[in-house]
């Protein structure tokens, strides 16, 4: 049980505003499996991908392939990534709706406005571009 609550950890740490959601839901979508585990199956992802990719603390740089598609996947069931089109105001209107980030709505346009820009090789890589954007304006300014 320890094993699989790590392993969720890493799974959501990758979604789409992960750094966003966690402050407001991190315990809601632990529990939600309906959009990680089937990511990590449909991008091929293994545990030890994940784990390798959170121990060098999660760099851009050392995620495989594989990584990047779990993330296009998540923003794809997410309904926030439609044929490589990321929609910034389905994430907008998604987030602003919780209660635990009211107050930070200029954040998290600002957050949006500036990482819907990232494009990447494919749409893997687009869609963990934008993840990782959104993760590194929320440590800065969140």
């Amino acid at each position: 049980r320890e094993h699989g609550t790590a392993m969720m950890k890493d799974l959501f740490i990758l979604g789409i505003l992960s750094a966003l959601y966690s402050m407001a839901v991190c315990k809601e979508m632990m529990a939600d499996e309906k959009f990680e585990l089937p990511c990590l199956i449909e991008a091929n992802v293994t545990e030890a991908d994940l784990k390798k990719f959170r121990s060098n603390g999660l760099k851009a740089n050392e995620a495989n392939a594989n990584i990047k598609c779990m993330a296009k996947c998540l923003m794809e069931k997410r309904e926030v990534l439609k044929k490589g089109v990321f929609d910034p105001e389905k994430v907008y209107a998604d987030l602003i709706r919780m209660p635990e980030l009211k107050g930070l709505e200029d954040q998290i346009k600002e957050a949006i406005n500036i990482c819907k820009t990232e494009k990447g090789a494919n749409d893997c890589d687009t869609a963990f571009k934008i993840t990782m954007c959104l993760r590194e304006f929320k440590s800065r300014n969140i």
